[in-house]
């Protein structure tokens, strides 16, 4: 299962994931997608996806409590997005040992290394549908997926942000003093 956890938007890439799935299907094994998610597209995606395949399903917008459940029972997330921060859901999919299939924009990169996914360009149908495939047919150990992720604990990140605090304040002092 290939899961999409978000809204359901052009701007998130809801239709790129839904053309990409749908060309890559023959070669993904009996995968199925399944979007998690409501938005202002909506209907719009599901009757796309309706003409296009019968391997989607829209489950619409979940409890939070409940992507823990929907991300264990998943073999790959999926986050076209066209633009981003750093997505909590594809944390929460590498903690939760599932490789990703996102865009290169935003903090993702910083995140999703070779070993932890793979990154397209945003708007790029083709890469993300060749990505799928490749995703689809590779084997992987979700325990050494969790293990890659490079997430400190509380304390961790408390001296990471404490020390990212004192580095900007030096660099203000020091352009203030130039």
């Amino acid at each position: 299962m290939v899961l999409y956890v978000g809204h359901i938007a052009a701007a998130k890439g809801a239709f790129d994931l839904v053309h990409a799935f749908a060309a890559a299907r023959h070669g993904s094994n009996g995968a199925r997608l399944v979007m998690v998610g409501d938005g202002s597209a909506l209907e719009e995606c599901r009757e796309m996806a309706h003409r296009l395949t019968d391997t989607i399903s829209f489950v619409g917008a979940q409890p939070h409590e409940r992507i823990s459940t929907w991300l264990a029972a998943c073999d790959l997330l999926a986050l076209p997005s066209w633009n981003e921060g750093m997505p909590n859901v594809v944390l929460e999919a590498l903690a939760s040992g599932r490789r990703v299939v996102a865009t290169r924009v935003g903090g993702i990169p910083e995140v999703v290394t070779d070993e932890l996914g793979i990154l397209v360009p945003p708007r790029d149908v083709s890469a993300l549908t060749r990505a799928l495939e490749t995703a689809l047919g590779t084997q992987y150990d979700p325990l050494a997926i969790s293990a890659a992720l490079n997430r400190p604990d509380w304390d961790g990140s408390a001296r990471l942000l404490h020390q990212s605090l004192l580095s900007a304040l030096g660099s203000r002092a020091t352009k203030e003093a130039a």
